[in-house]
């Protein structure tokens, strides 16, 4: 896991640092600054949906799923990045609280 996230850590300087060097004051187009936008979200929800569940699902902890699904609503609504995983964060930690 730790080598995946030096890597992408990497891939990001590489990316930044080359990026300017070769583009200068040109953008990219529309579809590929889409999808480079998109990228770091879906690499951040790969890497938590294995952690939280593990192998073969082994470690799936269904109260994690009202806080994701929250953060999915939050996101829907065009909340900033940070107060989707406070809103997830404090739905996990109340659902946790009743069971």
């Amino acid at each position: 896991m730790i080598l995946v996230v030096i890597g992408l850590a990497l891939i990001n300087f590489a990316y930044k640092a080359v990026g300017p060097a070769i583009l200068g004051d040109r953008e990219f187009p529309g579809v590929v600054q889409r999808i480079v936008d998109a990228l770091p979200a879906a690499m951040l929800a790969g890497l938590l949906v294995v952690h939280l569940l593990g192998d073969r699902w082994s470690s799936a902890d269904v109260t994690v799923v009202p806080g994701l699904a929250a953060a999915v609503v939050a996101w829907y609504w065009r909340a900033p990045q940070l107060a989707c995983v406070v809103i997830a964060v404090v739905v996990t930690i109340v659902v946790r609280a009743a069971l």
